[in-house]
């Protein structure tokens, strides 16, 4: 499996995708448009990425998986916040993720190996699951019940993935599924949903971070794969080494 952290505009994903295997499932983390004003991308640049992505789904549909991001959502609800939103475009890009809305998902579930990986923009917490929708959620059915919230258009679900904790402004507990920062995920003592969690969303200098085998935030900008055996490396085979949270 190809995993692909925040695009924000940039084109390394492609570079990772021409090393896809035959019938390899590739996912795409989420965040596709608003790039750093530092990086310099022209909007063209920017909406020709975010087209041709669309586009790589519709030829690989059964396996490549677009994951939405807290930049995302924002346009295709028009509700909550999110960091350099293109208000000059904004209608232009809404369209778009509308017209498209069934090629995406807020979480995808895959076993690999013998651990179950669950993969989403910023990692899914217990607490923040069972505040906003109870105890009917379990482990089995969270990353179903999230992709059919989404779907049905529920009037609680903008809300509730608007939900930031301290870390990132906010006052809640938990950061959303879209919104939880690394910092909430440091000291956990384990994923609780699946054996493993793959996000993004934090954004790192150049390398990745691995707590424990067992939450992965990828963010930093170039692909990554995940074997057979359920080992995340870089492109070329490398593991993820475990993060030293002391120096972090």
């Amino acid at each position: 499996m190809i995993v692909i952290p925040d695009v924000h505009g940039r084109a390394f994903w492609k570079e990772a995708v021409k090393n896809r295997k035959p019938r390899e499932t590739v996912v795409f983390l989420g965040d596709y448009l608003d790039p750093y004003p530092n990086e310099s991308l022209p909007w063209e640049q920017v909406w020709g990425t975010f087209n041709e992505i669309i586009e790589y789904k519709k030829k690989h549909p059964k396996t490549t998986i677009l994951l939405l991001g807290n930049h995302d959502i924002r346009y295709m609800y028009g509700y909550g916040c999110a960091p350099r939103h293109d208000y000059f475009h904004e209608r232009q890009i809404r369209e778009l993720f509308q017209k498209n809305k069934n090629l995406f998902q807020i979480a995808y579930k895959k076993k690999i190996g013998k651990k179950d990986f669950i993969f989403s923009h910023a990692g899914i917490h217990k607490r923040w699951i069972e505040d906003w929708f109870g105890k009917n959620v379990t482990k089995k059915n969270v990353v179903d019940y999230l992709n059919n919230l989404y779907l049905v258009d529920s009037d609680i679900f903008p809300g509730a993935l608007d939900e930031l904790s301290a870390y990132r402004g906010g006052w809640g507990s938990y950061g959303s599924v879209l919104w939880a920062d690394i910092q909430e995920w440091l000291y956990a003592s384990e994923s609780y949903y699946g054996d493993v969690q793959v996000f993004a969303h934090t954004q790192l200098r150049d390398t990745p971070i691995n707590i424990n085998d067992t939450f992965y935030d990828l963010d930093v900008r170039r692909g990554f794969r995940i074997d057979d055996d359920g080992n995340v490396c870089e492109m070329d085979g490398t593991l993820i080494k475990k993060t030293e949270i002391k120096k972090l």
